[in-house]
């Protein structure tokens, strides 16, 4: 007979994964409660959910989505194997994505597994090759900056020409009143 709490928990899991389409599965092995709870407080800032669950779970809840990602991400990773997380991410999943990395440098119990981001199936290398690349607001700030800079440096090539055209009258008029 199955259980009225696992059916629930599952049809939670369903409900989750369906309003979140970027998600990461991660290893969560011998990693202690108190590490799992000052993450989520980082995770929380860049509005990104840390969830501990039942792999067994996971698989009846992803097997019941009607998905093509799902479909690949089943064929592909399960069963799944250790205890798992998953972590949730918002539209702007690059912060989350680059907070959770940054604690798995601090946190050496904690890995990635695999994960869907923009409906791309992600292995660990490439979800730790991702979470390395700088930001959107950081992009933008580089190409700004390097449209500016050849713009200012003309400006300045100019001024000092002047300057120094200036500064040479300057002298060769204290030599002819001298």
């Amino acid at each position: 007979m199955v259980s009225l709490k696992k059916k629930s928990q599952t049809d939670s899991l369903i409900k989750i994964l369906s309003n979140n389409k970027n998600f990461i599965l991660i290893s969560i092995e011998k990693t202690k409660h108190q590490s799992l709870e000052s993450l989520r407080k980082e995770l929380k800032k860049t509005q990104a959910l840390l969830k501990v669950i039942k792999n067994s779970l996971l698989e009846k809840a992803i097997n019941k989505i009607k998905d093509v990602a799902f479909s690949q991400f089943r064929k592909q990773f399960f069963p799944l194997k250790k205890p798992t997380a998953i972590l949730l991410l918002s539209k702007n999943w690059n912060q989350g994505l680059k907070t959770f990395f940054d604690y798995t440098k601090k946190e050496t119990t904690l890995a990635f597994k695999i994960g869907i981001l923009d409906e791309q199936i992600y292995d660990k290398n490439y979800l730790e090759k991702i979470a390395q690349l700088p930001g959107k607001n950081e992009l933008i700030t580089n190409i700004i900056s390097s449209l500016k800079s050849p713009v200012s440096k003309f400006v300045y090539a100019l001024k000092f020409n002047t300057n120094k055209f200036v500064y040479i009258l300057q002298e060769k008029t204290k030599e002819v009143k001298s």
